[in-house]
């Protein structure tokens, strides 16, 4: 600062962004004044250059400006309120919006088969504001629904897979059936007589009992429902044989009793009830699918800013309180990074194209 000597001098100081010298934050602009009031008008100044710099401090530590804008960011779920897929986008928000710099917002829109909110992601603007939260409707879509008004591959983009869930495969308690092995020796002696609930067309429960039916080498009865919540009266009444759903959803049923369980449809045993057999010791090893779900953003976003967002979703996956919610929701946190959910969700439409394609189901009615 040079020496103020010269009463009645206008003085000019800028107040500049330490990291980038172009940045002006503050200027000052004063006429020296008497010796007697000179030193009050330092120590101004001086102030205000301290409040420069904590400024500076404050915008680096926030992250700020390495995000692109200050507009929401919208997680834009598949499924209505509730479930584990709004749970997931609602548990990670806060993180992502402390972390991040910006309000993250969760806006569930269900309907046709998942691509109602697909399509507000696809059409976006390609800023990474704009997230899908979905499950296996992204890899069986495009057979399912193959005119979406979108194209799947140009129009989104694999961000992040954020968590698994293991699935059961039970029977009502009346259901002379004790392994995979049974049901196929009961449905192969009178075909059709054994049923199986189903909810809509292209989810885990509804894909898990097509491959009961095609690598069983068995035609079963499928009763639709709207939800596997809507089944479980009928199934624990005997009015529908079989089930397929969240272990989440279906243990509490068989730890009281209410069903029997048969396997579930993983390579491993779950963790927490390692008592129950995989679908290949039960009899069936063709029987694997797990549920999940994923983020996807708006396709032609920039690299840097995907990459920024999986590594937001990896670093609110590791915070404690958000483990401990998943675990409790039966979740397994099973992040993947863009590239290997690209390659993941390529492999699991090829398997559940040919699974579709002989199925009795060729487009969803959703």
């Amino acid at each position: 600062m040079p020496k103020l000597t010269n009463p009645g001098t206008l003085y000019t100081f800028s107040v500049c962004d330490k990291a980038d010298s172009r940045n002006v934050i503050a200027t000052i602009r004063y006429t020296t004044p008497a010796p007697a009031r000179r030193r009050c008008a330092i120590a101004a100044a001086l102030v205000l250059l301290l409040l420069g710099g904590l400024f500076c401090v404050a915008q680096a530590q926030s992250g700020a400006p390495d995000w692109p804008g200050t507009k929401p960011i919208r997680f834009e779920v598949i499924a209505a309120p509730g479930g584990l897929i709004d749970i997931v986008p609602r548990t990670l928000s806060n993180h992502l919006a402390a972390s991040i710099g910006v309000p993250v917002v969760v806006e569930d829109r269900p309907g046709a088969g998942g691509n109602a909110a697909a399509a507000v992601v696809a059409r976006a603007e390609p800023d990474g504001h704009t997230l899908l939260v979905t499950g296996s409707n992204q890899a069986v879509n495009p057979t399912l629904l193959p005119n979406p008004g979108f194209d799947y591959k140009r129009d989104l983009a694999p961000v992040s897979m954020v968590v698994t869930s293991k699935l059961l495969l039970v029977a009502s308690p009346s259901f002379p059936a004790k392994t995979i092995t049974d049901v196929i020796a009961l449905a192969k002696q009178k075909p059709k007589s054994v049923s199986i609930a189903i909810s809509p067309i292209g989810t885990p429960n509804h894909l898990a009992a097509e491959m009961l039916a095609q690598f069983g080498g068995v035609d079963l009865n499928f009763v639709a429902y709207n939800g596997i919540a809507q089944a479980l009266p009928d199934l624990i009444a005997g009015r529908v044989d079989l089930a397929v759903a969240a272990i989440s959803v279906l243990l509490p049923q068989v730890r009281s009793g209410a069903l029997k369980v048969l396997a579930v449809t993983s390579p491993q045993r779950y963790p927490l009830a390692p008592d129950i057999p995989t679908a290949a010791e039960a009899g069936l090893a063709a029987l694997q699918i797990d549920g999940w779900i994923c983020v996807m953003v708006t396709g032609g976003t920039p690299a840097p800013i995907v990459v920024r967002l999986d590594q937001e979703i990896a670093k609110a996956l590791a915070v404690p309180e958000v483990r401990d919610t998943f675990a409790k929701q039966g979740v397994e946190i099973a992040h993947m990074e863009p590239n290997q959910l690209g390659e993941f969700l390529r492999a699991e439409a090829v398997r559940f194209n040919s699974l579709l394609k002989n199925s009795r189901v060729s487009r969803a009615s959703q």
